[in-house]
């Protein structure tokens, strides 16, 4: 059985979506954490844990992040505990599914990537210029930033795009992005500074990019270069069921439909959602739901 789950978990992170395999990846680093805690929790080598733990969280100083440089990456796929993790992966699959409905796997990787450095700088920035915040050792660790960055993204995109939420009904994702960010910005003094910091860097990053990119300018053209690491997307495809057994069959769009469809999600990344026509936003619709 445990081989069963673990080959569905690979063919998982290698076949589905960029937010599909970023998930993936925080949970395999929170359970490979965990355990490590369980030992040394165990064997009563909390301190060694915690040293461990500093050793790959982002640092508020400078001087230690040039010591220990591989943290500005590690920290954005740590979490502290289960209710952190357990809301961040809620968001962001919430928030993936709607940015990848307009923008495919599109820049997923690198604008959560960049989203979280964002939010990371402004920490370490403000923990130096802050007298508030100046000289804490407390870390960063999470997703949020990075997160963040794809919320207001996908706001930028669509800003009107409708979500339910209970005892409110459908609401526009551009209020659900205010709320989140306003209550990022009154949380910075009621406990965990840093982290409120990094959404708002990640809000910023997220939502200038997409701008950007609706003005003509893509920052992340340079990463083409790499080999398509940060940009891998793929064919969306229709789904017909056959036969009262159930089984489906699975064909690419026709080269008609795939052309019509990267013509319209090339415009929304340029002129954004509002810009489709009515029979666009249906023909989108219906291919997203296939």
């Amino acid at each position: 059985m445990l081989k069963n789950i673990w080959d569905d978990i690979v063919n998982q992170f290698k076949q589905g979506s960029a937010v599909t395999r970023l998930i993936i990846a925080f949970i395999v680093v929170f359970i490979g954490f965990e355990t490590l805690h369980l030992i040394l929790w165990a064997s009563h080598q909390l301190e060694l844990y915690y040293t461990i733990y500093s050793f790959f969280a982002l640092p508020p100083a400078f001087g230690k992040l040039l010591k220990q440089p591989w943290s500005a990456f590690t920290w954005m796929f740590m979490h502290a505990d289960v209710g952190h993790i357990f809301f961040n992966l809620l968001s962001f699959y919430w928030f993936g599914e709607i940015y990848q409905l307009y923008m495919r796997d599109r820049r997923v990787f690198p604008l959560f990537i960049f989203g979280s450095l964002t939010g990371g700088f402004l920490f370490m920035l403000l923990s130096l210029l802050l007298p508030a915040m100046r000289g804490s050792e407390v870390p960063l660790v999470g997703a949020s930033a990075g997160i963040f960055a794809i919320m207001f993204a996908a706001t930028a995109l669509n800003p009107d795009h409708g979500v339910n939420i209970l005892f409110f009904g459908r609401v526009p994702i551009k209020y659900v992005a205010l709320v989140a960010f306003l209550i990022s910005f009154v949380a910075i003094t009621h406990g965990n500074a840093g982290g409120m910091i990094s959404h708002i860097g990640g809000a910023l990053f997220g939502f200038l990019y997409i701008k950007s990119l609706q003005a003509g300018t893509d920052w992340f053209t340079p990463l083409d270069k790499i080999g398509g690491l940060f940009n891998r997307s793929k064919k969306l495809k229709a789904t017909h069921v056959r036969g009262k057994s159930g089984s489906e069959e699975k064909k690419d769009l026709t080269t008609g439909e795939q052309k019509r469809l990267d013509e319209i999600l090339d415009k929304i990344s340029r002129s954004g959602y509002n810009s489709l026509s009515k029979e666009e936003k249906e023909f989108l619709f219906k291919y997203s739901n296939k």
